[in-house]
């Protein structure tokens, strides 16, 4: 008995954690010649060598096949692939071990202690199903040992061989769910850094995206409107004029790519490429260069942004350069009311326009005011945009929370 413990003791350690962790290949061949199976095969061997009687003749005929059969479900379990059949042929010879040695047979144990220890090890097993197995292999080893009248300190004895195969099925059990725990995170801190990356990308296309539309609006709406006054100024033989607005399409245009290029640079890397800071008066600069254009434009109020930060600062300026624009797109030639007021927590940007019949949100389909939006909420500090038609004009009115 002692030495067919000592020998499980030796086999199993390396036996059982790969047999329980492993998942076997799908075809026979690839099976048999791996790691896994050639361990439980030695077990078998090694065992089966332990089982072989020193004198022919010596170990009664019956134990001798419960012991043959105990191996014969050993090795099948170990070259099976997982399944029902698998789990069947260990639990045959579990049942053969179990009666084997309580028949008379103390040596059937080992084969015995190597079956509850990998069907303990393994995590795909519950509770309650191995609770099952094990009390029905202590069961036929009871019966059978009752049945041939063994000795109660050798029943103890075989009994005890059964609860050391189930703690170092527990232990083995419990390291290879760690195991499985510890992957599990791992995959799930893969995903979230994937899912992070991913957001953080559609966020930095979504910010160019509001980049690129802010000066496809302002600048090509711009050189529509100076290359309508030049056409309207050649008409009327007024060269000179036509001349200046020429000049100041080129430098619209100019500045327009300048502005598109730094946009697809940020697309690029938005690390590489730093915004240009946004000046005091960036208000006031997009108000006279929108006079600059021909367009009839009353500010009211102080446009200084002096005390806001760079977010909020292009956030504003954003906003008042793509209502500018959509007033000279939508409503040419009319008067555009720009009004900065200071509230106790925040400041107030309102521009104001005629709209006609039939005026639609935004340039480009709408996606102005989705950009001016996505900039306020951005910030996330209650600040926000309220745009709409009121009566016969539509108002732009923008809140940024001051700090």
């Amino acid at each position: 008995m002692a030495t067919a413990v000592g020998m499980i003791e030796c086999v199993t350690p390396a036996l059982a954690p790969a047999a329980a962790g492993a998942s076997a290949p799908t075809r026979f061949r690839d099976r048999v010649r791996s790691p896994v199976v050639l361990l439980n095969l030695m077990g078998v061997v090694l065992v089966g060598a332990a089982l072989v009687p020193k004198r022919v003749g010596t170990t009664p005929v019956v134990p001798t096949v419960l012991g043959g059969l105990a191996l014969v479900g050993w090795a099948l379990w170990a070259m099976a692939a997982p399944g029902r059949r698998r789990d069947g042929a260990l639990l045959v010879g579990s049942l053969a071990a179990a009666i084997g040695a309580g028949l008379g047979s103390p040596s059937l144990i080992a084969p015995l202690i190597a079956a509850v220890l990998l069907v303990v090890a393994d995590p795909a097993h519950t509770v309650r199903p191995l609770a099952a197995y094990v009390a029905v292999v202590t069961i036929a080893l009871s019966a059978a040992a009752v049945g041939s009248g063994m000795a109660l300190q050798e029943l103890l004895s075989l009994a005890a061989g059964i609860a050391f195969g189930v703690l170092g099925g527990i232990t083995r059990r419990q390291r290879r769910l760690a195991d499985l725990q510890r992957d599990a995170l791992i995959a799930t801190s893969l995903a979230a850094e994937r899912d992070a990356a991913r957001a953080q990308l559609l966020e930095a296309r979504g910010v160019a995206a509001r980049d690129v539309h802010d000066v496809l609006a302002h600048s090509l709406g711009g050189l529509v409107l100076q290359l309508d006054a030049i056409e309207a100024l050649l008409e009327r033989g007024h060269l000179d004029e036509a001349a200046v607005r020429a000049g100041a399409a080129r430098g619209l245009a100019a500045e327009g790519l300048a502005e598109a290029r730094r946009a697809v640079a940020t697309l690029r890397d938005p690390d590489a490429t730093l915004p240009p800071p946004v000046p005091d008066d960036v208000l006031h600069q997009l108000v006279d260069a929108h006079r600059r254009l021909g367009a009839t434009v009353r500010l009211t109020g102080d446009p200084s942004l002096h005390d806001l930060g760079p977010a909020h600062r292009a956030a504003l300026a954003a906003v008042l350069r793509e209502a500018l624009a959509n007033a000279g797109r939508h409503a040419p030639g009319t008067v555009v009311d720009v009004d900065v007021r200071r509230e106790p927590h925040a400041m107030v940007l309102q521009v104001a326009n005629a709209a006609p019949v039939g005026h639609t949100a935004s340039v480009g389909g709408g996606h102005g005011l989705v950009g001016m939006r996505e900039r306020f909420a951005a910030l996330a500090d209650g600040s926000r945009i309220d745009a709409g038609r009121r009566d016969d004009r539509f108002v732009v009115v923008a809140r940024a929370v001051l700090p």
